[in-house]
């Protein structure tokens, strides 16, 4: 078949969707407002009774602010033996000690050539994982980097564990290199089918009038115990931790911070292959720091 050239055209299929959708959804304005009608003579006969916890629940109504308050913005700054300047090069091997790693994310705060550096009073919070070897460490952030996923951490980790047998070396793909299969769904599909989708819920609701009341809230009632089950699996699953790292929290301005950082004490150079993270906010970085008491 030869190629042709042609103006874009809203696709059938869409447009026969929606036509027959609202077939039925153009009728519903007129029956519901005559339902709405009928509701309305009962309202005054009508009495509605609160959910014996509905009080209760009211009183927490403010754990939802103490969640959010859980997500601050702020950045993250890493270091890995990897990184140009900050980790020593013997050969094909790369190292980098706890306290070079320490005294390089201190340099970086008092780095008045990078204009991304912060300013004001700000909350800190530093990690180190540390390793007398490569695969001492790579042993570790298969572990932390399933639960902390830091891109430049997982990065060394992939690097650690990599086959870098130079007498086999995999043939490199042709450019373009395909991709794995993924959902076709650029606008103006992707517009499309929320609200094509949208207006076949109301279907879908329509349909299930076949049901009464009572049995929509008890299915209700059964999705919601699901539901609040497979809630609390979930965040049972969430708090089986493992690995350890080091950690060190201060809060000041970069240049006090930069200080604080350069006084403490890391691991000495011992370990010599080491990862490290520095996460500041001007908000308190309650979860972060409460993940490593």
């Amino acid at each position: 078949m030869s190629w042709t050239q042609g103006p874009l055209r809203w696709p059938a299929s869409t447009a026969s969707l929606h036509s027959r959708a609202q077939g039925v959804l153009g009728q519903l304005p007129a029956t519901q407002a005559s339902a709405m009608g009928r509701l309305q003579g009962l309202a005054a006969r009508a009495q509605y009774q609160r959910h014996p916890l509905s009080e209760a629940a009211e009183g927490l109504a403010g754990l939802r602010s103490d969640l959010d308050r859980l997500q601050v913005t702020g950045r993250c700054l890493t270091v890995t033996p990897y990184q140009h300047g900050v980790g020593e090069q013997q050969g094909n091997q790369y190292h980098l000690s706890a306290p070079k790693a320490v005294a390089t994310l201190a340099a970086k705060l008092q780095d008045g050539a990078d204009p991304r550096l912060p300013s004001g009073q700000l909350h800190a919070l530093a990690w180190l994982v540390t390793g007398n070897s490569a695969d001492d460490l790579a042993q570790q952030l298969a572990v932390l980097c399933a639960l902390l996923p830091l891109p430049e951490w997982c990065a060394t980790l992939r690097r650690l564990t990599a086959n870098n047998d130079t007498m086999n070396q995999p043939t490199a793909a042709k450019v373009p290199r395909w991709r794995a299969d993924e959902p076709l769904t650029w606008s103006p599909l992707r517009p499309a089918r929320m609200a094509l989708g949208a207006e076949l819920a109301q279907l879908e609701s329509l349909a299930r009038d076949s049901q009464t009341p009572i049995a929509k809230l008890q299915a209700l009632a059964t999705r919601r115990t699901a539901r609040l089950e497979t809630l609390a699996e979930t965040l049972t699953q969430l708090s089986k931790l493992s690995g350890t790292l080091w950690h060190w929290h201060g809060q000041g301005d970069a240049a006090s911070l930069a200080t604080q950082l350069g006084q403490s004490a890391p691991p000495d150079h011992s370990q010599s292959m080491t990862v490290g993270a520095l996460l500041l906010s001007p908000s308190p970085l309650t979860f972060w720091q409460e993940l490593t008491p």
